[in-house]
């Protein structure tokens, strides 16, 4: 008993946690004499510096010297108690600062990995021109490289437009609806939730709704397009509503949002060696002529592939629902696609393949279409590439706006 006590009462009368005890940490630049940045803000001391008395907590630290660069910009360090800790900056007046979008790119220099992800400055570098590409999985640099001259004692701010990052693979998700099919409303909202996720831009996943004529006949986005709704309904063999295809494969459950975002995500790993670019502008009457190019990587056979060209209407807003499922506002509904999809060979690298089309926009207003195309493989439906003047470079195509349309079927 008498140990047990003493053993408590030497707890109780213990010293402190050091948790609660103070760190230090030690700044260095080179060349010195650099402003210390603490947490973001300006502490008035220059490089060499040790502080003391700093909570044990995650700090970030950078340094500001006129006319020198940080390479890297900033340093997070986590300080423990009773750390003495030091971080040290290289500065340079000579290099690149490179972005992209989206960012983490690997920034590469003359054909090496410079080990800097962007947003960052590629500073050591030698006077003269280079050649800048970027590179990130599942992403195409377009162009491949450019060149850019390096400047003495500058760090020269590379356009963000120079290098583009695209999706190497663009996935198609076709919904199949009615306005009097209950659970139809959600497919669309969970349609247009996945495709404005962050990361699920126009150039890596692209939606379109077409109509089928049950439990409704005469719905009236069915009716402005029989002969093609029922042509894509058919082509599947849809047997009820709703339904949802990602890149031809019929998924299980139409409506679940999840399941539909893992199977886009998965097809991102596919490279199928080209890229699809449209342009399309708007001419007096509905007459839309459209150029749909295929640009290859890598020689690719498409035989046994054709060519799918469309056009659908952003947004079809009804003053109230033409139908029982209480929806009123309807996205990507299909409107056209050229008569006869074309049929396809092989594909040469450096060699694009160039097809010119004409769709019908109808009564729909020109800033409120969308022309798609895509290339389909006959034998079991499977999309391999699409994409669409949603996704135009280096700016949005007239196309691609979202004006509304009140009442118009």
């Amino acid at each position: 008993m008498v140990l047990w006590a003493t053993m408590a009462l030497l707890g109780a009368c213990g010293r402190v946690a050091p948790r609660f005890e103070p760190a230090s940490l030690s700044v260095e630049s080179t060349p010195a004499g650099a402003g210390i940045i603490l947490d973001g803000r300006d502490t008035g001391e220059v490089t060499p510096f040790t502080f003391t008395g700093l909570t044990a907590a995650q700090h970030t630290v950078s340094v500001s010297l006129a006319e020198w660069h940080a390479d890297p910009e900033s340093i997070p360090i986590d300080l423990r108690p009773l750390d003495d800790a030091r971080v040290s900056f290289a500065l340079f007046q000579t290099g690149l600062r490179v972005t992209s979008e989206p960012p983490g790119a690997r920034i590469i220099v003359d054909g090496l990995d410079t080990g800097r992800t962007t947003p960052a400055i590629v500073a050591g570098l030698d006077p003269g021109p280079v050649r800048l590409s970027l590179a990130l999985d599942t992403w195409l640099c377009v162009p491949g490289s450019v060149e850019v001259t390096v400047v003495e004692g500058v760090v020269t701010e590379v356009p963000a437009g120079s290098l583009r990052l695209r999706s190497r693979r663009t996935v198609l998700l076709e919904g199949f609806s009615n306005v009097n099919c209950p659970p139809c409303p959600q497919l669309t909202a969970n349609l247009l939730a996945l495709t404005e996720r962050d990361g699920y831009g126009p150039d890596r996943a692209l939606f379109l709704e077409f109509a089928v004529s049950w439990p409704n006949p005469v719905d009236p986005l069915y009716l402005a397009n029989q002969a093609e709704n029922a042509d894509r309904y058919l082509y599947y063999w849809v047997l009820g509503a709703p339904a949802l295809y990602v890149d031809g494969a019929a998924q299980t459950d139409p409506v679940a949002l999840e399941a539909a975002a893992a199977a886009v995500g998965a097809q991102w790993s596919d490279d199928p060696g080209f890229i699809i670019d449209i342009a399309a502008e708007p001419v007096a009457g509905a007459a839309v002529p459209v150029t749909v190019t295929l640009t290859p990587s890598r020689d690719v056979d498409l035989g046994g592939h054709v060519l799918y060209v469309a056009l659908y209407e952003n947004i079809v807003t009804f003053t109230a629902p033409p139908g029982t499922n209480g929806q009123s506002e309807f996205h990507h509904v299909f409107r056209d696609r050229v008569e006869a999809p074309r049929a396809l060979g092989t594909l040469v690298a450096g060699e694009p393949a160039v097809f010119n089309e004409t769709l019908d926009r109808g009564a729909a207003a020109p800033d409120n279409v969308t022309v798609i195309a895509f290339v389909q493989r006959t034998a079991d439906k499977a999309v391999r590439q699409a994409g669409s003047t949603a996704a135009a470079a280096p700016a949005r195509s007239a196309f691609a706006g979202a004006a509304r349309t009140k009442g118009h079927p």
